[in-house]
């Protein structure tokens, strides 16, 4: 699912990159950083940079975060119904980093998670056979 989701992502950010090449040298230092870059509209300056930027950033955490979950490093913490498109998740991560400013200047990937996590939480896990505490 996850890879069907990001493969679009970076293909979109190929192609938008091939036809709109624009420099860009942006500080992704904050989720702030990054919703500047994806909150980017249509005849802003640059805006073709700034949503390949965005996108790319999008596949990039996205490709990463499927090899930990696959490697079974992490659990996953943003589970999708269906695979979004690159669109969908940059309006789902630029809505929710508008409604949540007080992770603003938390490092881009951990913002970014929040906001896929809070649209797309997984259900909760019930506990394994056996690994339930006992009380002493």
């Amino acid at each position: 699912m996850l890879r069907t989701m990001l493969s679009a992502a970076g293909i979109v950010a190929a192609a938008t990159a091939v036809g709109h090449a624009q420099p860009i040298d942006p500080k992704l230092e904050t989720t702030r950083a990054l919703l500047e870059l994806c909150a980017a509209e249509p005849g802003s300056p640059r805006y073709g940079a700034r949503l390949s930027y965005c996108e790319g950033f999008i596949a990039g955490t996205g490709l990463l975060y499927e090899k930990l979950v696959a490697a079974g490093v992490i659990k996953p913490w943003a589970c999708a119904p269906t695979a979004p498109s690159a669109e969908e998740i940059r309006t789902a991560f630029v809505t929710w980093a508008k409604a949540n400013p007080r992770y603003l200047d938390e490092p881009p990937v951990d913002g970014f998670w929040r906001a896929m996590a809070a649209t797309w939480p997984c259900p909760e896990q019930p506990a394994r056979a056996g690994t339930a505490r006992k009380k002493s």
